[in-house]
């Protein structure tokens, strides 16, 4: 066994306020003012217990909701909402779960059912719909084994892949020198790495380029005035062909970052002869901000065609960081990102007290969470075990929290391999991650709304608890006002009233139920008359977003999905024989049935009594089930999951198939046929039958969701 995760929350320790240079302008103050007023945002991250699952597993998870720059558990809300949708883009199952102070557990039971492939796991709240499903938790897993087709996958690659070229900063200006950094992926949605030249419209090459890692790279280009470049793409075994560059601008301002130093960033502003000549000593602004707050702000002139500037790292927590450079009217002119590695997170160490176990003997393991200043710390934590042997890993593929609140959460599209930059972080790692800030699209924040005052529009405000809305109508469609609604949750002991609108709508707010809670709604008229129907609101859920990654483990070579393959089958057939070891393969048997006695009939059990509730009498006489049974049958009593008869425990025998005494009273009364007690004395115990209508061959609406 191996300890897959552990996970905290406090994550980041060391936050320094923001610095301005001795030049800064209202502008650099004001414009930090404004950032900083923008709605806090929020993120969810879930705790898998493992990243792939068989058609009988159930998908554990504990789940964190963090909000602001320091990623604290977020008391904003108090709900949560989880989805496990397929390869299709469908949902399949749906949870709402309350949240105690940013954090729940939750469950996916999968059937057999489900066919096997890629499944993804989609978690959000209400208030993070305002940023838009981009910015939702997602995690893909695998379901029922690997499904991974090599013939599909080498005609994928046999395709053109999607080739997209990003100027450092933006754009590129005409004379002024500028890297350029390549994305390229195939059908599948994965990175293809290529190789190719870049030439101007004359057929001249003037760069070389080739892909480092998961099919991006980087390369240096002085457009020239007057020409327009393009690439021409070589790959192994497949024909050549070219895709355009972007057009260069004949003016303009240019922004890089180097980031390779272990302890500053250094900035370079560079502009042509044009714009030298015509805005010569204009001054312009660089402001850098991350989560929301403005770490470094500077202003600069333009004395020269190249400016440059040195910025310590320390000023910035770990994470992105945004930069962005402004014209002397404050319009932003080009931004680019960095991510910012610091030693600022959690140290911990987990040691096992036994290095060797027994069967069945308990693990113990020890953490030890201390700051980077060497206090303890105090956390949320949660640690995942799995068999490697048994469930395929792929550490560079892994969704950890640190990589998840850090870095994915804040880029759109799909981060392949997002945990390869954080197993071992080296000047590689570090390279490979700086031209995926180049590559990958970011948009927390948009300088031109926030300085023009344009807030984020609020759509969707937090939700305080569960609720549950809809409307009473007659059987032609009008309104019931003043109706009487009750809401049963039998499992969580619940039982809560209200009275429709004038419109005949009713709402229950401040719901704390379980995520497989079920509910009953019973409706009566102002005056107890019962002709009435319930129409329950439909939650407006968020849009599905496609996927664009094919149905193929992410990353993985075609040995190592046929290696996962194989494990996963000796897996199942192991399944199989402990199965055959510990169970009792039974003889086959014939099963008769046998005619109930009739009353005060005698038998080996003794005397029989049945009791049978009068049907006509409920819905009218008696609200509810539970008060029909009380009082038409003598000697039965309690209901609080403990309902007995004559002092004896009894089964509960809906139609047909034995129950919880729960059940019972998720049924209308207009939905039941007949309820009858057969008690017997001796040994047997006693049993309520109860018979549906549509058991009984005479469907009836049912109001149970």
């Amino acid at each position: 066994m191996k300890l897959l995760s552990l996970l905290c929350l406090s994550l980041f320790l060391t936050i320094n306020c923001p610095a301005y240079s001795q030049t800064d302008t209202s502008f650099l103050s004001r414009a930090a003012g404004m950032l900083e007023k923008q709605p806090a945002t929020e993120k969810v991250y879930l705790q898998l217990d493992k990243p792939s699952y068989a058609f009988d597993d159930t998908i554990w998870y504990k789940a964190y909701t963090v909000i602001g720059q320091h990623h604290q558990l977020s008391g904003l809300g108090s709900v949560l909402h989880t989805e496990l949708i397929d390869a299709h883009d469908s949902v399949i199952i749906r949870q709402t779960l309350p949240l105690l102070s940013g954090v729940t557990w939750g469950n996916f039971a999968l059937s057999r059912k489900l066919k096997p492939g890629n499944y993804r796991i989609r978690a959000y709240t209400n208030w993070m719909r305002n940023a838009g499903p981009e910015y939702f938790f997602n995690v893909r897993v695998q379901v029922g084994g690997l499904q991974f087709s090599l013939a599909q996958a080498k005609q994928a690659i046999a395709l053109n892949p999607d080739v997209q070229f990003f100027p450092e900063g933006g754009q590129l200006v005409d004379g002024v020198r500028s890297r350029v950094a390549i994305k390229v992926v195939n059908s599948n949605g994965l990175g293809e790495d290529i190789k190719g030249t870049i030439e101007d419209n004359q057929g001249n090459i003037v760069a070389d380029f080739a892909t480092q890692h998961l099919g991006m790279g980087i390369f240096a280009l002085i457009p020239q005035s007057g020409k327009t470049y393009k690439a021409k793409i070589s790959r192994s075994g497949e024909s050549d062909f070219t895709v355009d560059l972007p057009k260069a601008l004949e003016e303009g301002y240019t922004l890089a970052l180097n980031n390779s130093g272990p302890d500053s960033i250094y900035i370079k502003v560079a502009v042509n002869e044009k714009v030298f000549n015509e805005q010569k000593n204009n001054i312009f602004y660089i402001m850098a901000q991350s989560s929301g707050k403005v770490y470094y702000a500077s202003q600069g002139k333009l004395e020269g065609l190249v400016y440059t500037a040195k910025v310590d790292k320390g000023r910035f927590p770990s994470g992105i960081a945004q930069f962005t450079l402004f014209s002397q009217s404050r319009e932003p002119l080009a931004e680019r990102i960095a991510y910012i590695q610091n030693n600022d997170t959690l140290k911990l160490r987990i040691a096992a007290t036994s290095a060797t176990y027994g069967t069945r003997q308990p693990v113990k393991i020890e953490l030890n969470a201390k700051e980077n200043t060497n206090i303890p710390a105090t956390g949320s934590f949660s640690v995942a075990v799995i068999n490697e042997s048994r469930v395929g890993i792929d550490e560079g593929s892994e969704s950890t929290i640190l990589n998840n609140l850090l870095l994915t959460s804040d880029l759109q599209g799909y981060i392949e391999k997002p945990n390869y930059y954080f197993i071992n972080p080296n000047d590689q790692t570090r390279a490979d991650l700086d031209i995926l800030m180049l590559t990958q699209g970011y948009r927390r924040f948009d300088w031109r709304k926030v300085l023009n005052n344009t807030n984020q529009t609020i759509a969707y405000q937090p939700e305080r608890s569960l609720e549950l809305s809809g409307a009473l109508k007659t059987p032609s469609g009008k309104p019931v006002p003043d109706g009487k609604i009750t809401l049963v949750a039998t499992r969580e002991n619940v039982i809560r009233d209200t009275v429709t609108d004038i419109n005949g709508n009713f709402k229950f707010t401040g719901l704390y139920l379980s995520d497989t809670a079920k509910l009953v709604l019973r409706a009566r008229k102002a005056h107890n008359g019962s002709n009435v129907a319930i129409y329950v609101k439909q939650q407006d859920y968020p849009a599905i977003l496609k996927e664009k990654t094919a149905d193929a483990m992410p990353g993985l070579s075609p040995q190592t999905v046929a290696a996962m393959q194989k494990d996963y089958e000796d897996y199942q057939k192991q399944k199989r024989i402990d199965s055959l070891k510990n169970g009792i393969n039974l003889k086959e048997v014939t099963i008769k049935s046998r005619p109930i006695s009739k009353p005060d009939a005698y038998n080996d059990y003794g005397a029989v009594s049945e009791y049978d509730v009068d049907m006509k009498r409920l819905g009218k006489e008696f609200f509810n089930i539970e008060e029909a049974l009380t009082l038409s049958i003598p000697g039965l009593a309690g209901f609080d999951h403990h309902y007995k008869f004559e002092g004896r425990p009894i089964k509960v025998i809906i139609d047909g198939l034995e129950r919880n005494i729960d059940d019972v009273n998720f049924f209308l009364p207009k939905e039941v046929e007949s309820i009858r007690m057969i008690a017997a004395t001796g040994s047997t115990s006693p049993e309520l039958i109860l018979t549906t209508k549509r058991y009984a061959g005479t469907d009836t609406a049912s109001t149970v969701l």
